[in-house]
């Protein structure tokens, strides 16, 4: 008689990499618009509630469509369990009060007002509002992790990634659809890319022990290779070639208190200059794949201060602009290029007999 296959057990879901990877404040990150944050929160939400856990939760502000002003319209609505503690609006609590104990009024601001910290007396939706600069959000998410006891959620968009920044949260779930791009490959390619920066290496310690004087200062400081500022660059200079050749020789990195974009490191890769470029975290990076790479391909660095812990991505496989990927094939796509990342998609990983999330399109 033929022995039966043992049963393979199931692979880990998305919410089993967050509990093993010991992160308390957890960012999910949204690469481009209508990536699908929302959802993977919505459905995060929902497997902590039938494992019984308590949670925090928030939302940050996201940017108008042409990127000029936060928008007021409801970040995110999602249905949240009995037990839950949340932070939003006071308008948002005030309203729904039949549904919220108030815990803290805070001083920090959302864009529809004051930020209040409650707790869910019963299951209900609720819109979200968090406040918008890190040093509020932070204050937050810690009150929350502390009231809640369990993890703390937090989405929002890539052009206010700065929530994501360590120290912020510790932990960031990235997510992206497969419309991102022309194609789903292209798309799996550029989610290659966010890995890749968004995992920078740390710098020396003899570099980092820099930073808070070039923070201090608010401009780039020069080192040399003992760590010993040798110069810096003005504020507001717009080709940094010329300050560069006169040191040289001398140079092995650059502190970059403001980030690192496309306008200050295009001169560098055109030149045969090469040093270390340091920045506080892996979000201040706003480059262009085509500078990060050729900058890298010539022999140069890029370190943090801070390293971003990435624990896993989460792939959408909406197009809203053509024809969906296959689900399976466009996760699989995503795997195979940012090997050694977890990939998860959270609707094909709801339980069976549960009702499924289904991707929205929300931004």
């Amino acid at each position: 008689m033929a022995s039966r296959k043992a049963k393979r057990p199931p692979s880990p879901g998305l919410l089993d990499r967050l509990v093993e990877s010991g992160s308390k404040r957890i960012a999910i990150l949204g690469l481009h618009p209508r990536a699908g944050a929302r959802t993977v929160l919505s459905s995060l939400v929902s497997q902590i509630q039938r494992r019984n856990l308590t949670l925090g939760v928030t939302s940050v502000p996201r940017l108008g469509p042409e990127a000029e002003g936060i928008v007021a319209e409801p970040v995110t609505r999602l249905g949240l369990p009995a037990g839950t503690v949340v932070a939003t609006a006071k308008d948002v609590v005030e309203s729904s009060a039949d549904a919220v104990e108030i815990l803290e009024r805070t001083s920090w601001e959302s864009p529809r007002g004051e930020v209040h910290i409650c707790r869910m007396s019963r299951d209900a939706a609720l819109d979200l509002y968090g406040p918008e600069g890190p040093e509020a959000l932070s204050a937050v998410l810690r009150r929350l992790e502390d009231l809640s006891s369990g993890p703390v959620l937090v989405d929002g968009g890539w052009e206010r990634r700065g929530f994501a920044s360590p120290g912020v949260t510790d932990g960031v779930v990235i997510v992206l659809s497969s419309g991102w791009s022309a194609t789903p490959a292209r798309s799996a390619a550029a989610a290659k890319f966010h890995v890749d920066s968004l995992s920078v290496p740390t710098c020396e310690p003899l570099w980092a022990s820099g930073w808070d004087e070039a923070a201090g200062r608010g401009v780039p400081l020069l080192l040399d290779e003992s760590g010993r500022v040798v110069g810096m660059l003005p504020p507001g200079l717009e080709d940094p070639m010329a300050a560069l050749r006169r040191a040289e020789g001398t140079v092995s990195a650059i502190l970059l208190p403001h980030g690192l974009n496309d306008e200050f490191i295009m001169p560098l890769v055109r030149s045969t200059f090469r040093c270390t470029l340091v920045v506080r975290d892996a979000t201040r990076i706003s480059l262009a794949p085509i500078y990060f790479q050729a900058w890298l391909k010539g022999e140069g660095r890029i370190r943090v201060v801070r390293p971003l812990r990435l624990i896993a991505l989460a792939t959408n496989p909406t197009n809203h602009t053509g024809p969906d990927a296959d689900a399976a094939e466009f996760r699989q796509l995503v795997a195979s290029a940012v090997p050694g990342i977890p990939v998860h998609d959270v609707v094909l990983e709801a339980e069976e007999g549960r009702p499924r999330p289904a991707w929205k399109f929300w931004v």
